[in-house]
């Protein structure tokens, strides 16, 4: 192992597992392999590639991440290959550091696993997503909204719930790659992957909205002239302040806003399509996944929702001897 390229908390949570918790060489090398994982992913998710080495992190970052964050890693992981086994195998082993920084360092004011359950399966808690109802309250925040801004958001807020787009994808998504006749735009995916994207009359209309201030709007740098949505500065939005605007909204609609995280609102948009009947394959396109086993996560959570409806039915607790009254 080699100490520079390592935070300093990491090196302690080693000699901890190693000298105090008599965890084996192997194990404790997985954890740290882990984290450091779970670090850079951080470092590009939520901190915008803050730092150009790990070993910058601080505590203070750390205490800043919430189980949103961990669970987004988690999926993050499920849509590069991981199998299920590896991704609780690696959800231990975040828990594990978190567990050694709250309870044994004492760096941590809260415990952002305090909440998630240690399962045998991750259908159950993957991923977090919004109700059809809660959905709509998000977009009735900017629904009707006159300034700028709010038809900026608005549209972004469409885009997310009803297309499925992931938070880069919205960054970069430009004006000449729509195509408002045909109902359609074009993205370049993770893997500088190409896909077709339709927009429904709702979130078309939005853009068409929006569209009409920003045509009036001269882009400060030549290379975003294209962009489609831009921040007050006429710059091209940064992925903080989409996440920021998305915080805020679900705070006004009366969301709890550390639930649920950017990536929540695609996991919506899956889940709402495999609610009304939409074929897993055609949900793999709309996401953009390269292996179904990713979009399948969504059948765990529906198929979990389908099971509570059915013990929740009115007349489950209509037993063999009910029956018998009523013949007799």
């Amino acid at each position: 192992m080699n100490d520079e390229k390592y935070p300093d908390f990491l090196n302690e949570i080693s000699n901890y597992l190693l000298g105090i918790a008599n965890y084996s060489k192997l194990y404790v090398d997985n954890i740290i392999t882990t984290i450091m994982q779970f670090l850079t992913f951080m470092n590009t998710y939520k901190f915008e590639g803050k730092y150009d080495s790990l070993n910058k992190f601080s505590i203070n970052d750390v205490r800043s991440l919430s189980k949103s964050d961990i669970y987004s890693f988690i999926y993050y992981l499920a849509d590069n290959g991981y199998k299920e086994g590896t991704r609780i195998t690696k959800l231990e082993h975040i828990r594990t550091f978190f567990d050694y920084l709250y309870r044994i360092k004492r760096s941590l004011f809260k415990e952002p696993f305090k909440q998630i359950k240690r399962e045998k399966r991750l259908g159950t808690t993957l991923p977090n997503y919004l109700s059809l109802e809660e959905a709509k309250k998000l977009l009735n925040v900017y629904k009707n909204g006159t300034k700028e801004n709010e038809i900026r958001n608005y549209a972004i807020l469409s885009i997310f719930l009803t297309c499925g787009l992931r938070l880069a994808e919205i960054v970069s998504l430009e004006i000449n790659n729509i195509n408002f006749n045909e109902n359609k735009f074009t993205i370049i995916g993770k893997g500088n992957k190409e896909r077709m994207c339709y927009l429904n009359n709702t979130t078309k209309d939005a853009i068409l909205k929006y569209m009409e201030i920003r045509k009036d709007k001269t882009v400060s740098d030549k290379k975003d002239k294209n962009i489609l949505f831009l921040s007050k500065y006429n710059k091209r939005m940064f992925r903080n302040s989409i996440k920021f605007m998305v915080k805020n909204a679900l705070e006004l609609a009366g969301l709890d806003s550390s639930a649920y995280s950017v990536h929540s609102l695609r996991h919506t948009c899956a889940t709402l399509l495999l609610k009304s009947g939409t074929d897993i394959k055609l949900i793999q396109e709309v996401l953009g996944h390269s292996r179904i086993e990713t979009t399948q996560i969504y059948t765990h959570i529906y198929n979990k929702n389908v099971e509570k409806a059915m013990l929740e039915h009115p007349l489950s607790k209509f037993k063999m001897q009910d029956a018998l009254a009523f013949v007799a």
